[in-house]
């Protein structure tokens, strides 16, 4: 309760400051206020890393539902569109809350692969070359997922990164030694 009334009261001086000094007493006060956690350059590069991988994924998995030659290639990709979605969601959020612009759209190395892919659709090489580049996209984004847990600064960040992990090796799993290479 002795917490309760000092915080009250605390609130009352600042108030009252606000009041009597005006606008010039804001810098002053927000010395006082707890600042939020820092955001290091790594835990900027794995929310960028982090939405454009999302977008290609997205992308290369929208692509699958009609260039795949196989039920289970296209079956993954309606996973991964979804989990891709909620995925970047939560780094879209995260970024805005901790004010980090994100890039507007995926590198010119994962557009020349999403090209590459293309330029198969509908051929029996399409499905096997879908798997390996999700595949290799996955291990690349656990290294820097693994990495911001490790070593991120923001905890917010780190939250995201291990969330996000059982999602990415499951992803892992299914294109590596799972569902398709039955």
């Amino acid at each position: 309760m002795f917490t309760t009334r000092s915080r009250a009261r605390s609130a009352a001086v600042c108030a009252a400051t606000l009041c009597v000094m005006g606008a010039t007493a804001l810098p002053a006060l927000a010395s006082w206020l707890p600042s939020p956690s820092a955001v290091s350059t790594l835990d900027k590069q794995l929310l960028s890393a982090a939405h454009q991988g999302n977008l290609w994924e997205i992308a290369t998995s929208q692509q699958a539902q009609s260039a795949a030659t196989t039920a289970c290639v296209k079956r993954v990709g309606a996973d991964f569109i979804r989990d891709h979605r909620a995925l970047d969601a939560g780094v879209v959020k995260t970024a805005a809350q901790l004010g980090v612009a994100l890039p507007s759209g995926q590198t010119a190395a994962q557009l020349r692969q999403t090209a590459a892919l293309k330029s198969l659709a509908g051929t029996p090489a399409y499905d096997p070359a879908w798997l390996k580049a999700q595949y290799a996209a996955h291990v690349q984004t656990l290294t820097l997922i693994d990495k911001e847990i490790a070593s991120g600064a923001n905890p917010l960040v780190k939250s995201l990164a291990k969330s996000a992990r059982p999602v990415v090796v499951r992803h892992t799993q299914m294109v590596n030694h799972g569902a398709c290479h039955a």
